[in-house]
């Protein structure tokens, strides 16, 4: 009676593995070239770092997931700076955020009283 379960556990476990494989494939491929990108402007001929764009250049315009993935990494890598630029001051933040929630207070406090004083009266 456990054998489907087993089976059906095993094969979700595999899916599970194909899939994780080639998102690590696909990070360590973009890795490396950009490895390989910045060895060949340090150490080769401008040539061969100019040959390596091109065969980016045409991969990108050639095929749609590498065009997707591209994006996705960019994106990914550029996130934690987007977050901190244009350079917001923290200590500023808090504390605009701080008496915006003790003014909130305050109206509700007041509002707490309009109500209380009106069951008073009516």
């Amino acid at each position: 009676m456990t054998f489907p379960f087993r089976a059906l556990w095993f094969v979700i476990l595999s899916i599970n593995f194909l899939i994780i494989s080639a998102a690590c494939v696909l990070v360590a491929a973009f890795v490396a070239y950009a490895l390989a990108l910045t060895i060949s402007y340090l150490l080769f001929p401008a040539e061969w770092t100019r040959g390596l764009w091109e065969w980016a250049a045409s991969l990108y315009a050639q095929s749609p997931w590498f065009k997707g993935a591209t994006i996705t990494f960019f994106v990914l890598l550029l996130l934690p700076i987007l977050k901190l630029w244009p350079g917001r001051d923290l200590k500023e933040e808090t504390a605009r955020e701080r008496e915006a929630m003790r003014i909130n207070d305050d109206l509700i406090a007041a509002r707490q009283r309009t109500q209380a004083q009106a069951k008073l009266r009516g």
